[in-house]
């Protein structure tokens, strides 16, 4: 089933900036927000991601025509229907794409669910049929926590990361939602386009 907000019934040849993702629990972005604020202290210049913010992403499809936001939708919706909702666990910390040159700090999943990986198959099959490309990267899932500036004095702050890591955590994944990210100077403020729920059979 596939609940469907007002602003993705607009038309308009404007893109609008749009990925597929799994929401996070509060529990999950509280312990994150306590993990950057015990980072930040090394004041190091890091773009810190906003804990509300905080999600799984499963497909960034970059910018989208507002006609087209009802077909991603629906892909979605199809690639949805194999998949029972399933668990994930939150556990470690690391960076992309190296500690030599971290860009990206992130909390990982361990394992990667099975599940997850069934749907991120079927998603991206279902986009490419409405002729959207499929990432040419593999499919490495994690929760963005922040992005480095400078890759050479977030070392620090990196080595204090891994040795911090995240305590495992689980939660169900029941719905995938179609999002939208509005760009601003305070930064990213994300408006659900589509919310899919997954199967409740196994």
């Amino acid at each position: 089933m596939r609940r469907t907000t007002e602003a993705s019934q607009q038309e308009g040849g404007a893109g609008i900036r749009t990925f597929v993702c799994i929401e996070v629990p509060p529990t999950v972005k509280a312990r994150i927000e306590a993990l950057q604020g015990t980072l930040r202290r090394s004041g190091v210049p890091i773009s810190w991601v906003k804990p509300a913010n905080i999600h799984l992403t499963i497909k960034f499809l970059g910018d989208v025509a507002a006609s087209r936001i009802a077909d991603v939708s629906r892909a979605v919706e199809r690639a949805c229907q194999a998949v029972s909702v399933f668990d994930i666990t939150v556990a470690g910390a690391g960076c992309f794409p190296s500690l030599k040159s971290p860009r990206v700090l992130w909390v990982g999943l361990d394992p990667m669910p099975d599940a997850l990986r069934r749907l991120h198959a079927n998603i991206e099959a279902e986009l490419e049929r409405e002729g959207f490309a499929r990432e040419a990267r593999g499919f490495a899932p994690h929760l963005t926590m922040a992005r480095v500036r400078d890759p050479f004095k977030a070392r620090p702050t990196v080595e204090a990361l891994l040795a911090a890591g995240f305590a495992a955590e689980t939660f169900s994944a029941t719905e995938v939602i179609v999002m939208r990210s509005d760009l601003h100077p305070s930064g990213s403020i994300y408006a659900p386009q589509a919310v899919v729920a997954l199967s409740v059979f196994h």
